[in-house]
């Protein structure tokens, strides 16, 4: 398939971003998506670069396999885990706001949890519950839609029951089941659904209209069709667990996101959400990565500030992001496919922040 290559020349309304060409950019992202991209099992990618100077989006390929429609920077993709750190960004706000605080414990939500976990623990996985709940594959009825049927119900009925096996707020455990319990808790004490609780209280404010759970017709027209090992795959749907998968977005929101982090714009929501990227526990998949809020701390290289990254998979779609604040630089990775573009992001990341030459 010949690759269908767009620069988009535009400025926002609002943040101001300003869209430039840099040939050296250009000719390394060309290179990089000859050499990793299938489009077999990948029909469509759409990328999105902060520098200091400018910033930059790519996209290739096809929406939907066959269809002949390139994607763009405001087609939606599945973000999965990348919701986290919206989730916690969700709860650093509401928190700074005092309408409940981080070491609130979960039976204060909750009754009849008993276990002393804190909504601290929650959100930097050392909460000691597992990824997923034990009762959760009774409920799944259909493999393309694991989660439509898991309840709030579901998940208090497990939690009520389990025993940590560990003390909680002591080791790095990543967890689906802590952030889904976190989603109930922030919609308790926010007293309305997450979908209005993160418009109210971030989206509104950042202008990003095509970041949600749910979405209207138009937005849907726009949804990338994900894609597995087997073919089409629908987006999944949720009754819990929205705040640990549910999100769906575009490259030009996340962009407005993380200019936000590199202090572009808003800068007194930036300030508040910083403490977000604190390290607080060594991950246990990679000995230089640690635990955030949400965000993976990542310590790249000796004498370089932390940057910070998280991934998320569907079974339809892949996403990446990672941004580091002292070298003004992000990187955003989306595709419709269940395979991993992490390389992809990680290679342009990489060559912005380490090896990097303008002309």
């Amino acid at each position: 398939m010949k690759l269908i290559y767009i620069i988009f020349f535009s400025l926002f309304v609002y943040p101001a971003f300003i869209f430039a060409q840099n040939e050296s950019l250009d000719k390394l992202i060309k290179n990089i998506i000859k050499r990793e991209v299938n489009f077999k099992e990948t029909p469509g990618i759409s990328i999105g670069i902060i520098d200091p100077d400018s910033t930059y989006t790519y996209s290739f390929g096809e929406t939907r396999k066959g269809n002949d429609q390139t994607p763009d920077a405001n087609t939606i993709y599945e973000i999965g885990s990348v919701t986290k750190v919206f989730t916690t960004a969700l709860l650093t706000i509401i928190e700074h706001k005092n309408v409940l605080s981080y070491g609130d414990t979960i039976g204060q939500y909750f009754s009849e949890l008993k276990q002393p976990v804190t909504l601290l623990q929650l959100a930097n996985h050392s909460s000691g519950f597992p990824k997923l709940p034990h009762n959760f594959g009774s409920k799944e009825q259909d493999a393309n839609q694991p989660y439509i049927n898991y309840t709030q119900e579901d998940l208090l009925s497990f939690l009520e029951k389990y025993v940590l096996t560990k003390p909680s707020g002591e080791k790095y455990t990543y967890s689906h089941t802590a952030y889904a319990l976190l989603t109930e808790i922030i919609e308790e004490a926010g007293g309305a659904t997450f979908d209005e609780l993160l418009q109210n209280y971030l989206f509104n404010h950042l202008k990003m209209n095509d970041t949600r759970i749910i979405l209207n017709d138009e937005q849907q027209s726009r949804l990338a069709q994900g894609n597995s090992q087997g073919g089409e795959v629908p987006a999944w749907e949720y009754r819990s667990f929205e705040g640990a998968l549910g999100l769906k977005s575009t490259v030009n929101d996340l962009l407005k996101f993380l200019s936000m982090h590199l202090g572009d714009h808003h800068k007194i929501l930036d300030e508040t959400l910083r403490k977000n990227f604190e390290r607080h526990h060594e991950s246990n998949f990679r000995s230089d990565t640690y635990s955030g809020l949400g965000w993976h701390v990542q310590s790249p290289r000796r004498r370089v500030p932390d940057v910070y990254i998280h991934v998320g998979a569907t079974h339809g779609c892949y996403a990446f992001v990672a941004l580091a604040p002292h070298s003004h630089t992000a990187v955003v990775v989306l595709s419709n496919s269940k395979k991993s573009v992490s390389n992809i992001g990680q290679m342009i990341f990489d060559t912005i922040n380490f090896n990097w030459r303008r002309k």
